[in-house]
Order: structure tokens, then sequence, then C-alpha cells
């Protein structure tokens, strides 16, 4: 398996455990089934475009964009995710459910930054 390849694989694995985690602790935070995995991997791909995006355009050293991007990202990411994927099937509804959903996929998303270890290419 090549390094993007597994990288993507556990990105998706920790986009589908905590969009699944959050759906069942917020009542107002609606997924089905079908669409869950169209949104596992939309989101999976947007932030990793994402990422790559801030990481080949931030110097390298600072590092205090680190929690705040990561929190800006996952809540685009999501923002971008349920303006694309139909109401129906993806739902996150109210400031607080945002938040929550926001946190705890930002979280998981610390997780895979942990696990996957996967170096950027040096410019």
């Amino acid at each position: 398996m090549t390094a993007l390849a597994r990288s993507a694989a556990i990105s998706a694995a920790a986009t589908a455990v905590s969009l699944a985690l959050a759906a069942w602790i917020f009542g107002s935070f609606n997924i089905r089934l079908g669409w869950f995995l169209f949104a596992v991997a939309l989101f999976t791909m947007l932030t990793v475009a994402m990422r790559g995006i801030v990481l080949r355009t931030v110097n390298r050293f600072v590092r205090g964009y680190t929690v705040a991007g990561g929190l800006v990202l996952t809540f685009l990411g999501l923002l971008l995710t349920d303006w694309i994927v139909p109401a129906a099937g993806f739902s996150i509804q109210g400031a607080g459910t945002w938040i929550g959903v926001t946190l705890i996929v930002w979280a998981a998303g610390v997780a895979y930054g942990e696990v996957d270890s996967t170096r950027p290419e040096p410019r």
C-alpha cells in the first residue's frame, strides 16, 4: 500500500468513527447510512486537500496555527460537506451541535495525525 493510500485510509477511518460518534451523541446531527459513506469520502477529500494547501503556504516553523487552524479546517470541511450533501442525508442543526461535532471530528483528526507517520514532501 502506498503512503498516500495508507494516509487516506487512516483519515477516512478516523472520519467515519468520529462522524458516527457525533451522530450518536447529538440528536441534532442526522446522517443516513447511504449518505454517510459519501459524506466520509467527501469530508476526507476536502480536509486532506485543505490541509495540503495550508501546509504548502504556512511556514513549517510556525506551529501556533495547528490547534486553531485544525479547528477551522474541520469546521470548513463540515460546512462544505453539509452544504454539498442533501439535508435528508447529512444535517447539522444548532450552534451547540456544530461546536460539538467540530470538536469530536477535530479530535479524531488529531488522533489521525498521531497515527499517520507520512511526512510532507520537502520543498
